[in-house]
Protein backbone atom coordinates (compact mmCIF):
# COMPACT_ATOMS: atom_id res chain seq x y z
CA UNK A 1 0.00 0.00 0.00
CA UNK A 2 1.56 3.51 -0.92
CA UNK A 3 1.04 6.40 1.03
CA UNK A 4 0.75 10.18 -0.31
CA UNK A 5 3.19 11.53 2.40
CA UNK A 6 4.66 15.42 1.95
CA UNK A 7 7.27 16.01 0.36
CA UNK A 8 9.90 18.75 1.77
CA UNK A 9 10.39 21.31 0.51
CA UNK A 10 6.63 21.59 -1.37
CA UNK A 11 7.05 22.46 -5.20
CA UNK A 12 5.04 24.98 -6.50
CA UNK A 13 2.35 22.76 -7.40
CA UNK A 14 1.51 22.08 -3.64
CA UNK A 15 0.52 25.79 -2.68
CA UNK A 16 -2.78 26.65 -0.93
CA UNK A 17 -5.69 27.05 -3.02
CA UNK A 18 -6.68 30.86 -3.77
CA UNK A 19 -10.33 31.96 -2.67
CA UNK A 20 -12.39 34.20 -5.39
CA UNK A 21 -11.88 37.66 -5.40
CA UNK A 22 -15.94 38.30 -4.79
CA UNK A 23 -15.78 36.00 -1.34
CA UNK A 24 -12.64 38.09 -0.15
CA UNK A 25 -14.50 41.59 -0.60
CA UNK A 26 -17.61 39.75 1.34
CA UNK A 27 -15.40 39.11 3.91
CA UNK A 28 -13.85 42.31 4.46
CA UNK A 29 -17.49 43.54 4.54
CA UNK A 30 -18.35 41.58 7.26
CA UNK A 31 -15.25 42.51 9.33
CA UNK A 32 -15.59 46.09 8.82
CA UNK A 33 -19.88 46.08 10.05
CA UNK A 34 -18.43 43.93 12.88
CA UNK A 35 -15.78 46.52 14.08
CA UNK A 36 -16.94 49.69 16.26
CA UNK A 37 -17.76 52.71 14.72
CA UNK A 38 -16.90 56.19 16.81
CA UNK A 39 -19.95 58.05 18.67
CA UNK A 40 -21.16 60.88 16.67
CA UNK A 41 -20.71 64.12 18.23
CA UNK A 42 -23.58 65.87 20.19
CA UNK A 43 -24.95 68.57 18.13
CA UNK A 44 -23.91 72.16 18.99
CA UNK A 45 -26.64 73.88 21.00
CA UNK A 46 -28.87 76.69 19.06
CA UNK A 47 -28.63 79.52 21.45
CA UNK A 48 -31.98 80.85 22.12
CA UNK A 49 -33.57 84.01 22.29
CA UNK A 50 -35.64 84.77 25.47
CA UNK A 51 -38.25 87.86 25.96
CA UNK A 52 -36.24 88.97 27.66
CA UNK A 53 -33.35 89.67 25.62
CA UNK A 54 -35.74 90.94 23.03
CA UNK A 55 -36.82 93.56 25.53
CA UNK A 56 -33.39 95.12 26.02
CA UNK A 57 -33.10 95.31 22.14
CA UNK A 58 -36.39 97.17 21.45
CA UNK A 59 -35.05 99.17 24.62
CA UNK A 60 -31.64 100.04 23.43
CA UNK A 61 -33.42 101.08 20.12
CA UNK A 62 -35.45 103.20 21.33
CA UNK A 63 -32.96 104.99 23.04
CA UNK A 64 -30.99 105.33 19.96
CA UNK A 65 -33.61 106.85 18.16
CA UNK A 66 -34.70 109.04 20.82
CA UNK A 67 -30.81 110.31 20.96
CA UNK A 68 -30.55 110.97 17.00
CA UNK A 69 -34.12 112.82 17.18
CA UNK A 70 -32.69 114.87 19.82
CA UNK A 71 -29.42 115.80 18.37
CA UNK A 72 -31.38 116.86 14.84
CA UNK A 73 -33.87 119.45 16.90
CA UNK A 74 -32.86 123.21 16.37
CA UNK A 75 -31.51 124.31 19.60
CA UNK A 76 -34.33 126.98 19.65
CA UNK A 77 -38.01 126.40 18.96
CA UNK A 78 -38.95 129.96 17.48
CA UNK A 79 -42.66 129.09 16.92
CA UNK A 80 -43.76 128.07 20.07
CA UNK A 81 -44.90 131.62 22.62
CA UNK A 82 -42.28 131.57 25.37
CA UNK A 83 -43.84 131.41 28.80
CA UNK A 84 -43.58 134.83 30.56
CA UNK A 85 -43.98 134.69 34.42
CA UNK A 86 -46.47 136.03 36.17
CA UNK A 87 -46.33 138.79 38.91
CA UNK A 88 -48.27 137.18 41.76
CA UNK A 89 -46.57 140.30 44.29
CA UNK A 90 -47.52 143.16 45.45
CA UNK A 91 -46.47 146.23 46.61
CA UNK A 92 -47.07 145.76 50.09
CA UNK A 93 -46.86 143.02 52.24
CA UNK A 94 -50.10 141.65 53.92
CA UNK A 95 -50.30 139.43 56.86
CA UNK A 96 -53.31 137.94 58.18
CA UNK A 97 -54.23 138.52 62.30
CA UNK A 98 -54.23 136.04 64.94
CA UNK A 99 -57.98 137.13 66.09
CA UNK A 100 -59.20 135.93 62.71
CA UNK A 101 -56.88 133.63 60.62
CA UNK A 102 -58.90 132.93 57.96
CA UNK A 103 -61.92 134.24 55.62
CA UNK A 104 -65.33 134.53 57.22
CA UNK A 105 -68.24 133.46 55.17
CA UNK A 106 -72.22 134.14 55.22
CA UNK A 107 -74.82 134.33 53.21
CA UNK A 108 -76.61 137.51 54.11
CA UNK A 109 -75.71 140.58 52.87
CA UNK A 110 -78.10 143.04 54.09
CA UNK A 111 -77.24 142.71 57.55
CA UNK A 112 -73.67 143.36 57.11
CA UNK A 113 -73.97 146.46 55.40
CA UNK A 114 -75.10 150.05 55.71
CA UNK A 115 -77.42 152.84 53.99
CA UNK A 116 -78.40 151.90 50.20
CA UNK A 117 -76.58 149.36 50.14
CA UNK A 118 -78.43 147.36 52.76
CA UNK A 119 -81.39 148.76 50.82
CA UNK A 120 -80.13 147.07 47.82
CA UNK A 121 -79.32 143.67 49.33
CA UNK A 122 -83.02 143.45 50.86
CA UNK A 123 -84.32 143.73 47.12
CA UNK A 124 -81.44 142.29 45.46
CA UNK A 125 -79.70 139.07 47.67
CA UNK A 126 -76.44 138.00 47.20
CA UNK A 127 -75.51 134.12 47.63
CA UNK A 128 -72.35 134.30 49.25
CA UNK A 129 -70.32 137.25 51.43
CA UNK A 130 -66.65 136.52 52.22
CA UNK A 131 -64.32 138.84 54.51
CA UNK A 132 -60.72 138.61 55.54
CA UNK A 133 -58.61 140.98 57.33
CA UNK A 134 -55.07 141.61 57.02
CA UNK A 135 -52.36 144.40 58.42
CA UNK A 136 -49.54 145.60 56.08
CA UNK A 137 -46.30 147.99 57.20
CA UNK A 138 -45.48 151.41 55.34
CA UNK A 139 -42.51 152.62 54.39
CA UNK A 140 -42.35 154.83 57.06
CA UNK A 141 -42.92 151.72 59.45
CA UNK A 142 -46.79 152.63 60.60
CA UNK A 143 -49.00 149.50 60.44
CA UNK A 144 -52.27 149.65 58.00
CA UNK A 145 -55.81 147.53 58.17
CA UNK A 146 -57.43 146.21 55.82
CA UNK A 147 -60.71 144.65 55.68
CA UNK A 148 -61.00 142.80 52.08
CA UNK A 149 -64.77 141.90 50.90
CA UNK A 150 -65.85 139.32 48.39
CA UNK A 151 -69.89 139.98 47.30
CA UNK A 152 -71.14 137.34 45.15
CA UNK A 153 -74.21 138.20 43.31
CA UNK A 154 -76.44 136.11 40.86
CA UNK A 155 -75.59 137.67 37.90
CA UNK A 156 -72.68 139.33 36.65
CA UNK A 157 -75.55 142.18 35.97
CA UNK A 158 -76.74 142.26 39.02
CA UNK A 159 -72.55 142.73 40.61
CA UNK A 160 -72.24 145.77 38.43
CA UNK A 161 -75.03 147.43 40.11
CA UNK A 162 -73.39 146.85 43.65
CA UNK A 163 -69.99 148.32 42.44
CA UNK A 164 -71.73 151.32 40.81
CA UNK A 165 -73.73 152.43 43.69
CA UNK A 166 -70.82 151.30 46.75
CA UNK A 167 -68.47 153.62 44.70
CA UNK A 168 -70.73 156.84 45.02
CA UNK A 169 -70.50 158.43 48.15
CA UNK A 170 -73.29 158.74 50.67
CA UNK A 171 -74.69 155.21 49.68
CA UNK A 172 -73.37 153.09 52.47
CA UNK A 173 -71.26 149.98 51.73
CA UNK A 174 -70.46 146.41 53.09
CA UNK A 175 -69.19 146.17 56.98
CA UNK A 176 -65.57 146.32 57.53
CA UNK A 177 -64.71 144.05 59.91
CA UNK A 178 -63.64 146.24 62.28
CA UNK A 179 -67.32 148.30 61.79
CA UNK A 180 -68.61 144.54 62.22
CA UNK A 181 -67.00 144.40 65.76
CA UNK A 182 -65.32 141.17 64.15
CA UNK A 183 -61.98 142.60 64.87
CA UNK A 184 -60.98 145.11 67.41
CA UNK A 185 -58.38 147.80 66.76
CA UNK A 186 -58.61 150.94 68.74
CA UNK A 187 -58.81 153.81 68.42
CA UNK A 188 -60.41 152.92 65.15
CA UNK A 189 -64.00 152.26 65.12
CA UNK A 190 -64.22 151.89 61.32
CA UNK A 191 -61.88 151.58 57.73
CA UNK A 192 -64.46 153.72 55.55
CA UNK A 193 -62.71 156.72 56.66
CA UNK A 194 -59.30 155.86 54.95
CA UNK A 195 -59.26 154.59 51.61
CA UNK A 196 -61.91 152.34 49.39
CA UNK A 197 -60.99 150.32 46.00
CA UNK A 198 -63.38 147.85 44.53
CA UNK A 199 -63.30 145.22 41.39
CA UNK A 200 -65.82 143.28 39.58
CA UNK A 201 -64.81 139.86 38.42
CA UNK A 202 -67.80 138.67 36.72
CA UNK A 203 -70.75 137.56 39.23
CA UNK A 204 -68.50 138.96 41.91
CA UNK A 205 -67.35 142.44 43.63
CA UNK A 206 -64.55 142.71 45.80
CA UNK A 207 -64.40 145.94 47.84
CA UNK A 208 -61.72 146.64 49.87
CA UNK A 209 -61.06 149.27 53.06
CA UNK A 210 -57.83 150.46 54.45
CA UNK A 211 -56.60 152.23 57.68
CA UNK A 212 -54.38 152.98 59.79
CA UNK A 213 -54.87 154.78 63.60
CA UNK A 214 -51.86 156.58 62.87
CA UNK A 215 -52.86 159.69 60.60
CA UNK A 216 -50.39 162.49 58.95
CA UNK A 217 -51.35 165.80 58.80
CA UNK A 218 -52.91 166.16 55.45
CA UNK A 219 -56.01 164.38 55.19
CA UNK A 220 -56.09 164.03 51.53
CA UNK A 221 -52.68 162.85 51.34
CA UNK A 222 -53.52 160.18 54.02
CA UNK A 223 -56.74 159.01 52.05
CA UNK A 224 -54.62 158.56 48.61
CA UNK A 225 -51.92 156.48 50.71
CA UNK A 226 -54.91 154.30 51.91
CA UNK A 227 -56.42 153.92 48.77
CA UNK A 228 -53.38 152.70 47.08
CA UNK A 229 -53.11 149.61 50.26
CA UNK A 230 -56.54 149.08 49.18
CA UNK A 231 -55.84 148.63 45.30
CA UNK A 232 -52.99 146.42 46.58
CA UNK A 233 -54.95 144.56 48.62
CA UNK A 234 -57.49 143.47 46.32
CA UNK A 235 -55.64 141.26 44.77
CA UNK A 236 -55.90 138.78 48.37
CA UNK A 237 -59.17 137.68 47.22
CA UNK A 238 -57.53 135.47 44.63
CA UNK A 239 -57.16 133.43 47.57
CA UNK A 240 -60.40 132.98 49.23
CA UNK A 241 -61.71 130.68 47.07
CA UNK A 242 -64.90 129.17 46.94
Amino acid sequence: MTQNLPRFPPRPTDTAPLYPADELVKLQSIMDNRRPHPPSPPPAPQRKTTWLGKALALVGVAVVSGFVWWVLQPSERVDEPVAQPQKTAGEFEFTSVPQLPGPVKDSDCAVHATGQTQAFFKATPCLQLTRAFYTAKLPDGRTVYSSVSVVKMRTADEARQLRELTQKDGTGNVKDLVLDKAISVPPLTTLANGGYASEQRDQEVVIVESDSPVRGADALAHNKEMKKVSEDAIRLASSFGD
